[in-house]
């Protein structure tokens, strides 16, 4: 039997999904998907444990991961597709990078406090057992338990996001370095849902990726979830006639985003030319 889609965005209790990256392949598998990445924010703890998880042969599972970068003070997400697990310098920068995200969950909290919102460190560790690479959906889980927002959304609006009173910044790679380390390891660095990028000129900023080395871009991702008026037409229209793969995915992280696993995917040929793309590097 021959599945057709593929959800090449996903995300686990590895970083900041509810799901163990068992229970990811399990689920991928039983609503017939056929094919799945894993990618985790700045992290790659889950994969072999993702890799490993009993399935059918019918599903075919990408290593992957996300990378949290910076292009002219502006947050870029790159996706990274069959990424090895043993590169030293990948590593180390990963290690860096989940470092900041521990190092700046103090400062979150303490600026909750200032705002009214009695939550503590010791309690938004407890629910962080296992975590690599912890993020602001872990807080907004806990201010939605403590009773202070009802949903990941209504967090983010109110006090995580990028422009709102607890926000902190956390370190990230230059974007351009980011895709240049992937492609150096054998990767295939992809941007990842690009409308969310705070740019005026689209096609110029991927052009200018392109000559970094990008090899794709995640045209098909259901911006409403976010609160964002914006379809994948637009992604489409402006990079019509670029020579640059087309891939996509749910960004599915269990409850703590509303996202179905599967809700977006592509045709499960993506996953062929990401293999041929991964062995010409």
């Amino acid at each position: 039997m021959v599945r057709a889609r593929a959800d090449l965005h996903t995300h686990s209790s590895s970083s900041d999904g509810s799901d163990s990256p068992t229970e990811l392949v399990r689920k991928a598998d039983a609503i017939k998907l056929g094919g799945i990445a894993l990618t985790d924010h700045d992290s790659l703890d889950g994969i072999q444990e993702f890799m490993n998880a009993e399935a059918s042969d019918h599903l075919v599972r990408v290593p992957g991961l996300e990378i949290s970068t910076e292009y002219d003070k502006k947050e870029v997400h790159i996706l990274g597709y069959f990424v090895p697990l043993d590169s030293k310098p990948l590593n180390e920068e990963l290690e860096f990078l989940r470092k900041s995200r521990h190092e700046r969950l103090p400062k979150i909290v303490q600026k909750l406090n200032d705002l009214g919102c009695d939550v503590t460190i010791d309690e938004l560790y407890e629910d962080l057992e296992g975590v690599a690479s912890p993020g602001r959906p872990h807080v907004a889980q806990l201010l939605i338990k403590k009773g202070f927002v009802e949903t990941t959304l209504e967090a983010f609006q109110k006090y995580l996001a990028s422009d709102k009173p607890a926000y902190v910044k956390k370190a990230r790679m230059k974007t351009l370095e980011a895709v240049k380390l992937l492609k150096s390891v054998g990767a295939v660095p992809v941007l990842a849902h690009p409308l969310t990028i705070e740019i005026q000129d689209l096609r110029s900023f991927v052009e200018t990726l392109m000559t970094a080395g990008l090899l794709g871009i995640e045209v098909e991702y259901d911006y409403s979830f976010m609160g964002m008026n914006r379809t994948s037409d637009e992604v489409r229209e402006v990079i019509q006639d670029l020579d640059i793969l087309h891939t996509g995915g749910s960004d599915y992280h269990g409850t703590v985003h509303y996202t179905e696993l599967g809700s977006v995917s592509v045709p499960i040929e993506v996953i062929d030319s990401l293999k041929r793309i991964h062995s010409e590097l």
